[in-house]
């Protein structure tokens, strides 16, 4: 019997966690111990020690406390999590040893980032600004029933604050520090009619210098400009029936280069112009940028009928980006590239939710996506070397439009005081359609193209698990879950039409235990996994440009553990590590005349440690308040051929924070650090292989400055 028709079976003897366990969860204050997370990971709010999933669930107090301003700083706070590096509009975020570079409109990620339960219109959308958080979950494995399109990795859950219904509340803070540094948010809301109709607004700014000097017109790069804006309206007009209108916008201009040359005695260009030994020092004659214009709206309708809940949540986003870069990063007029993509996306769900009082409880649902992307790809080089050099354009257009239904149900059942058998299923069926027209008028090696593709996948996907309730606050869980990621294009700068690639598949087996101890002063979670992947998605450069093809296999496993401490009220400690062992089961080609078999995937490192203190003292007529985090990454590669020259070494980093709160906790002034102790260490590296040399790019210095907040 295949693993497909064992889920089948599952599905009719699932099971969810006992009622009684959130009912049974200690209150907010718990008395000097440990708050309680509530989480919507399983499309219920449940306590998050409840759910046979791993999971890190941080509030918004908890995410302002580590400076977790935006999605990627969570790399700092979660157990094997991972990033490339390679900024907001190309880079990716990875969880369990897949990262997946987005690099067109025509590849998606394996790690889906979800917004009041909306999936994100593209990757490029994911590094979110996080100004007005509930809760934010990060979802390990792959999350193939309830979440369901492309997260074979796993998903980020956030979950915005709802517009108050009963008392105006607004909070803000600005800050100020080293590299002109400038950053300041906004929460505020007030119920319009009470315990009926409230409204809620929320944004954020953040501007720094440029740290890396570009000395060919003396610009800084490297900077930061971020502007988001969220607001919404919550419409209860009986207390059977929720109706909340989001909308979101997020804009985004950095100067951001691609990289700097690491060495200036090797490759194509070795001896020219344009390498520096300091790393925030280089020389660039075409002006780097990447943008982003994002906008999405949504409505979510909540109707309870007696124990039942019928939700829908329909939403619409566009997503506009732009990357321009000096490919050759010297001072020579050698070739840079303009890729501006974009997408709009209509996506639409239907979920009933039985009540959980029972023994068995269900959530069925369906969803459907339709999206809109298109991209417009340009390289300029100079060339052939010699007096008769000209410059030429390699651009490629494309239009790709997608449409995706889903079926989905999960289901629980508790046959025994203390025993949870759960279980899922999903179907999945995704047609994509592709208009493709390349031109070149450039002396590299590439033909003119013209192919109109399609593709169908279908899929069905699923997961099932058993939990046993050990004590009253420690359970022992072990799941199996099927993930899958459809196939697409590569519609880049390509070398001939064969384009399209298959589907990606993943089998992932987890086991652990999650437990509070010491009446909720000591909270202890750890789960070990085992997960395969088929026909793994991944990008090669093959000759003069990038491929999408899939990798014949890889195999991951590893383990998390997550320790939080509040031993006195004053105090709390956390602790996370992740260990990931991710390589390749085979990979022919993913360098001329290579195969990677046996090689690690790229951008992981085996081991991420994290720790945090914070303490409080009353002092005075307010309260002083100290916390450091530190975090340690092992090394990792740039690459799947995992040369020496590709690998980044492992680094230490710690942030800081200091602030006294007063007049009644309305006030507060902070002083803060990040990279604390000055870390040089690269962020981004990359080979450039028509010039046959490595660029580097170097991470920030520390950053340090002064908060003042308030709220009433």
């Amino acid at each position: 019997m295949g693993k497909t028709s064992i889920l089948a079976l599952a599905i009719c003897a699932c099971a969810a966690t006992p009622a009684h366990a959130q009912n049974g969860a200690p209150p907010s204050d718990n008395g000097g111990g440990l708050d309680t997370i509530m989480v919507v990971a399983r499309k219920r709010q449940e306590n998050v020690q409840s759910v046979p999933i791993s999971i890190t669930a941080l509030t918004g107090a908890g995410l302002a406390e580590r400076s977790v301003n935006r999605v990627t700083d969570l790399v700092a706070s979660v157990p094997n999590m991972s990033q490339d590096g390679g900024g907001a509009v190309l880079g990716a975020i990875g969880i369990r040893g897949v990262v997946s570079q987005t690099r067109n409109i025509g590849f998606d990620s394996g790690l889906g980032v979800y917004v009041d339960g909306v999936l994100t219109v593209r990757p490029s959308g994911a590094d979110q600004e996080l100004p007005d958080i509930a809760t934010l979950e990060v979802l390990r494995g792959p999350q193939g029933t309830l979440f369901g399109r492309n997260t074979t990795a796993g998903a980020i859950n956030i979950t915005t604050r709802k517009p108050s219904l009963e008392r105006t509340i607004a909070e803000g803070k600005v800050a100020v520090g080293n590299l002109g540094l400038a950053e300041a948010s906004l929460f505020a809301t007030t119920p319009i009619v009470t315990d009926k109709l409230g409204i809620k607004v929320a944004g954020s700014i953040a501007g720094r210098d440029g740290y890396i000097t570009n000395v060919y017109d003396h610009s800084k790069v490297n900077n930061l400009n971020r502007k988001s804006l969220r607001g919404g309206l919550l419409w209860q007009p009986s207390p059977s029936l929720d109706i909340a209108l989001t909308g979101s916008w997020l804009k985004q201009a950095d100067r951001m280069i691609l990289g700097q040359p690491a060495s200036n005695t090797a490759g194509g260009l070795a001896g020219l112009p344009g390498y520096y030994a300091d790393p925030y020092t280089v020389s660039q004659d075409h002006p780097s940028q990447q943008t982003r214009d994002i906008w999405t709206a949504n409505l979510n309708i909540d109707w309870h009928l007696g124990a039942y809940t019928i939700t829908s949540i329909s939403a619409y986003g566009d997503n506009r980006s732009r990357l321009i870069v000096d490919n050759d990063s010297r001072p020579l007029p050698l070739s840079y590239s303009d890729f501006q993509d974009g997408a709009k996306q209509f996506t639409q769900e239907l979920r009933l939710a039985s009540p959980t009082s029972g023994s068995v409880d269900y959530l069925l649902g369906l969803y459907y996506l339709h999206q809109d992307a298109d991209s417009n790809r340009a390289t300029v080089a100079f060339g052939p070397p010699g007096p008769g050099a000209f410059f030429g354009t390699i651009s490629s257009i494309s239009s790709l439009k997608t449409d995706a239904f889903a079926g989905f149900a999960s289901g629980n059942w508790r046959p025994l005081p203390g025993l949870t058998l759960s279980g899922g299923l999903r179907y999945n069926l995704e047609t994509k359609d592709l208009v493709f027209n390349q031109t070149n008028t450039s002396f590299v090696p590439l033909p003119d193209l013209s192919a109109r593709l399609h593709r169908r996948d279908t899929n069905v996907s699923g997961n099932a698990s058993i939990t046993y309730q050990v004590l009253r606050d420690t359970r022992i869980y072990a799941s199996i879950a099927r993930g899958f990621k459809s196939g697409g294009f590569n519609p880049d700068i390509v070398g001939d039409t064969n384009i399209s690639f298959g589907p990606e598949n993943a089998w992932s087996y987890e086991a652990g235990f999650k437990s509070d101890l010491l009446d909720h002063k000591l909270r202890i979670n750890a789960a070990a996994f085992y997960t395969d992947y088929k026909d793994l998605q991944v990008s090669a450069l093959v000759g003069a440009a990038f491929q999408i093809r899939n990798a014949a296999a890889a195999k991951i496993k590893g383990f998390e553990v997550e320790v939080t401490a509040k031993p006195i009220r004053a105090a709390e400690l956390n602790f996370g590590a992740g260990y990931t062992d991710a390589t390749y089961k085979d990979f022919p080609g993913c360098a001329p005349a290579t195969n990677c078999a046996g090689n690690r995937l790229p951008f992981v490192p085996r081991f991420s440690l994290n720790a945090g203190a914070q303490i409080g003292q009353d002092l005075g007529a307010g309260r002083l308040t100290g916390r450091i985090d530190v975090n340690w990454h092992s090394s990792s590669y740039f690459e799947a051929t995992n040369t020496a020259d590709g690998n980044l070494p492992g680094y230490l980093l710690a942030n800081g924070r200091l602030a006294y709160s007063f007049a009644q906790d309305h006030l507060s002034v902070a002083l803060f650090a990040r990279n604390m102790f000055d870390k040089r260490y690269r962020d981004y590296s990359f080979y450039l292989a028509p010039f046959s040399e490595r660029l580097d790019r170097w991470a920030p210095p520390r950053t340090y400055g002064i908060e003042l907040g308030a709220k009433f």
